[in-house]
């Protein structure tokens, strides 16, 4: 987790030393904190401090009946600002720590989508009964430590109703052949099989940015971690306020998902501006809600 603290502006807290200094100031500073039982004798409370808008640091501590505490872990936050809908989202605990990553299908990205759940005493308190809502929203962040600016495709008006157009229709198809459609399954099947020789001959003589517009794949062997190419649709340069450190906080445009993440100026080839491209590697996190 260290190495996300850059993408925050923590770049100096690279020792265990500085670490614990910074989390023990999060806790005795924190603006909001919140807590649940997790069993008979140990409660789980979280600690936030926000050192920017939208960016700031979470500490989850464990502590027992007899008023003994321990840090469970800790993570770096960024805050998205995008609902995603889904209807039955699916949770599953992570084995070393008292922390969740959520799950769902989403048919724009054609595989599992899945990430670090923020707010955890918030899901846990739903989990276990005390609010009857079920989850059905999330709001998708990420923090990333590499990245390049790349130029866009250009299209005209027409391209763009018909891509949107062809995503609906496919999304459609996707939906139909998860309920069994045999002849849905066969279709995407064939779409498949032409998109990879309309790419694979394209691609002899052109950049494989000029044909690719963007993509989403998982990234190394965490399953929230991503390779990702997307559309810039917002920027803006924020500043930790405690160390005045100057990061970029990005929305992106990936398979008509919105993805806000915080990236160090450092980390970054290129000047990111809206309507250019952005190439790089996110840590995917967001908090999981009702509406």
């Amino acid at each position: 987790m260290q190495a996300y603290l850059k993408a925050i502006g923590f770049e100096k807290y690279n020792t265990r030393k500085k670490i614990k200094e910074l989390l023990d100031y999060v806790i005795k500073n924190h603006d909001r904190t919140d807590y649940y039982p997790i069993s008979d004798k140990e409660s789980v409370y979280t600690y936030e401090k926000d050192f920017g808008e939208g960016i700031g640091l979470s500490v989850v501590q464990i502590e027992d009946e007899t008023g003994y505490s321990e840090i469970d872990h800790y993570f770096p936050y960024v805050r998205g600002i995008n609902y995603l809908y889904h209807e039955k989202p699916e949770f599953e605990k992570v084995s070393d720590k008292e922390a969740y990553a959520c799950i769902c299908d989403e048919n724009n990205l054609g595989i599992p989508l899945i990430f670090h759940v923020n707010n955890l005493v918030e899901y846990l308190k739903r989990k276990n009964g005390i609010f009857q809502e079920e989850f059905n929203s999330m709001t998708l962040s990420g923090i990333s430590t590499e990245g390049t600016i790349i130029l866009p495709i250009e299209k005209d008006e027409y391209q763009i109703k018909k891509e949107q157009r062809g995503n609906e229709i496919r999304n459609q198809m996707i939906d139909a052949a998860k309920a069994g459609d045999v002849d849905a399954m066969e279709q995407l099947t064939l779409e498949d099989m032409d998109t990879y020789t309309l790419v694979s001959n394209r691609s002899k003589k052109e950049d494989i940015f000029t044909i690719v517009n963007s993509y989403f794949m998982p990234y190394t062997v965490e399953c929230d971690k991503y390779s990702i190419l997307g559309n810039i649709i917002h920027v803006q340069e924020i500043q930790n306020k405690m160390t005045g450190e100057e990061l970029y906080y990005i929305s992106l445009e990936c398979n008509s998902i919105q993805i806000e993440f915080t990236i160090a100026k450092s980390d970054i080839v290129g000047e990111p501006e809206i309507g250019r491209r952005f190439k790089g590697y996110i840590w995917l996190q967001g908090e999981v809600d009702c509406l």
